[in-house]
């Protein structure tokens, strides 16, 4: 069975190609986890990302939630809907549109979680 050596070298060179770009992704997304995280530790935010078990990030236009205590109001707090860009990313109108509807579409409701000791329980049932 002859190689054809052209076809390989062409294969090759697009598997390097398509991992270079990955692993710069990757690169990007990490990176601009820690400046966000940075940011947000150096203002009295927390942060949470989402993301898969894998680290994968998710889909959804939210990548992230950032939030705090207003200040001087302990019984009330602050929440930012974060869109989580790196490397060369850019934002469109329709990433912004999806943002503010996300926002709009949030549900906020209260639950108080108990610890016995043994058990857990959560007031209302469930979360």
């Amino acid at each position: 069975m002859a190689i054809d050596r052209t076809e390989a070298a062409r294969r090759s060179w697009k598997t390097r190609r398509i991992k270079k770009a990955w692993i710069a992704a990757r690169a990007a997304e990490a990176a601009s986890k820690a400046a966000l995280e940075a940011y947000c530790s150096e203002h009295g935010w927390k942060v949470a990302f989402f993301e898969g078990k894998t680290g994968a990030p998710r889909t959804g236009i939210v990548d992230a939630v950032a939030f705090r205590l207003a200040s001087g109001k302990p019984d009330q707090f602050e929440l930012r809907l974060i869109q989580l860009k790196g490397g060369k990313a850019g934002i469109s109108g329709r990433e912004i549109a999806r943002l503010k509807e996300a926002e709009t579409n949030a549900s906020v409701k209260w639950l108080v979680a108990a610890f016995d000791g043994d058990t857990l329980h959560l007031l209302p049932e469930g979360i």
